[in-house]
């Protein structure tokens, strides 16, 4: 049994926002699929699961490494898969299982409310704007402004200190693997909300707190 997470330790929460606020993980599988297809290198959709939660700069060197090909730089190649997703982001954004609930709660309980992506601010606006739920946050950062992206600590602990709490009394919310490594080096308590595919994996257990959804997240909370 589980020790819960009790409110009077709380005094922000911080979210991840791809996977986990926004259902965009197969959408940033399509515009994988669409940019190295075009420099001949072809991607199934077990291919992207492998990579998924990594940086965008990372994802190329993974697959370079592996299968590489000519034409395009990796960051030439990182350009254009920014251009696709920005594309299918805008059009096709939808909230994950639970968001809303969520953020009404957190804000309901009168906690600082940050979030903390791997993706470029750009990509940050246009989910947020789409969803329409910038105002629940009272900081957005990315990832990439700091000096190491996922699965370092380096955003979540910057959201901390710009939020003034102590990262200790922080709740971090991470569906990816490299997230959650990140989260937990930063010294937070962290609930973990893999995809359904990861879900049992023993890998997330570096964390007790998992869940299948945000919908759930009462059930590792004393509030």
């Amino acid at each position: 049994m589980i020790e819960l997470i009790k409110k009077s330790d709380i005094e922000a929460v911080i979210f991840d926002m791809d996977g986990l606020l926004v259902n965009s993980e197969p959408l940033w599988h399509i515009a994988e699929k669409i940019v190295f297809k075009a420099v001949g290198v072809t991607l199934t959709e077990e291919d992207c699961l492998l990579t998924t939660g990594l940086p965008t700069k990372n994802v190329m060197e993974y697959w370079f490494e592996r299968r590489p090909w000519k034409g395009k730089s990796t960051s030439e190649l990182e350009s254009d898969l920014f251009v696709e997703i920005k594309k299918l982001l805008a059009e096709h954004s939808e909230p994950m299982l639970g968001v809303l609930e969520a953020l009404e709660f957190f804000k309901s309980q009168n906690l600082k409310i940050g979030l903390a992506s791997a993706s470029p601010m750009f990509l940050i606006d246009i989910v947020l704007e789409k969803l329409g739920i910038r105002p629940y946050f009272d900081f957005v950062h990315s990832a990439t402004l700091e000096k190491n992206n996922k699965p370092h600590p380096d955003v979540y602990l910057s959201v901390a200190k710009y939020l003034e709490v102590p990262i200790r009394n922080c709740i971090i919310f991470e569906d990816s693997l490299n997230g959650v490594k990140g989260a937990v080096a930063s010294g937070a308590k962290v609930i973990a909300v893999p995809e359904p595919h990861f879900f049992s994996s023993s890998a997330y257990d570096i964390t007790p707190y998992k869940i299948p959804n945000l919908l759930e997240f009462h059930s590792v909370l004393d509030f």
